[in-house]
């Protein structure tokens, strides 16, 4: 655990210690008498804040800094990791610039950033204090990308990608492997306002979030490895699962977005170039030659 790993880093005193040191250090006189009378609740609440919060906050800070000089690189896998993956593998990497805002929900309430309260949070990795997007949010959005896309088998081929999800279908483990992604910039504090379906209105006050804005950059990466294959697998398979995660990864970046509000239009991307996106083995790039040669800059709404 995190804060395990902080804790283990803590000078951490006994209570009594503690409170012995602390009458001791007002050597007498009415600092001490008044520390005396303090009750084993606010000395305890003092204490906690000493002894803990404040240095494993500070600690939690320098770790930060000192993460945030570190190549976040290292999390990824590289062209040369296929050599060690069964055959048909493949590699994506796309570098992305958002054309519309990034946000996601963070589990706490608010983050205090060089002195300033964010309110509904960004998720941010919690080493680093870069903001992110979790695999598993990748995983979901590209998911429900998939199901729109337009294609007879389109079942069969997303339980090949993604994985069974229901106990009716036969178990197994999806053939996508998903990677974090993080943002270098900082976020921005902004602003929305929820408007009334039917009359376009104000339905209730500004709601202020961190988001990523328009024009941060990130990279994307994605392994495809066809395994397990499962009892009735074929060849033809890989270039099946391939197509198909092209026209769901098109849908995912130009028409819903990837992230939270995407009815809003939020998390879609600009257009890619060639340039930006590289594939391994390098004579797949053109299954997602999609990605670059047309693009549909429609967000549909209500979706």
């Amino acid at each position: 655990m995190v804060h395990d790993y902080y804790l283990s880093k803590a000078n951490i005193k006994d209570f009594n210690e503690w409170d012995k040191e602390k009458e001791d250090s007002f050597n007498g006189g009415r600092k001490k008498e008044e520390w005396k009378r303090k009750n084993r609740k606010e000395k305890e609440k003092q204490y906690l804040e000493e002894v803990f919060i404040l240095p494993l906050a500070k600690e939690k800070d320098e770790l930060k800094n000192k993460s945030k000089n570190e190549d976040i690189h290292v999390f990824y896998p590289r062209k040369a990791d296929l050599a060690y993956l069964p055959h048909g593998s493949v590699l994506i990497k796309i570098s992305f610039v958002l054309k519309k805002p990034y946000t996601s929900k963070d589990e706490g309430e608010f983050h205090i950033i060089n002195g300033k309260i964010f309110e509904n949070p960004i998720v941010r990795d919690k080493f680093t204090g870069l903001p992110m997007v979790r695999p598993s949010t990748w995983k979901g959005h590209l998911r429900f990308a998939a199901e729109r896309v337009d294609c007879q088998n389109k079942k069969e081929i997303i339980n090949r990608l993604f994985g069974s999800e229901t106990e009716d279908e036969e178990k197994l483990k999806g053939r996508l492997y998903f990677f974090p992604t993080f943002f270098e910039e900082d976020s921005k504090k902004d602003v929305i306002t929820p408007l009334k379906r039917d009359t376009r209105t104000p339905a209730r006050g500004p709601i202020f979030m961190e988001v990523m804005k328009q024009g941060s950059k990130g990279e994307f990466y994605l392994l495809y490895v066809p395994y397990p294959k499962g009892k009735n697998f074929e060849e033809k398979q890989i270039g099946e699962d391939l197509h198909f995660l092209a026209s769901a990864l098109e849908l995912m970046f130009y028409t819903y977005g990837f992230s939270a509000k995407k009815t809003s239009g939020f998390g879609i991307i600009e257009e890619l170039k060639k340039e930006n996106i590289e594939i391994y083995p390098k004579d797949k790039k053109g299954i997602f030659s999609i990605l670059y040669t047309k693009h549909n800059n429609i967000v549909k709404d209500g979706v």
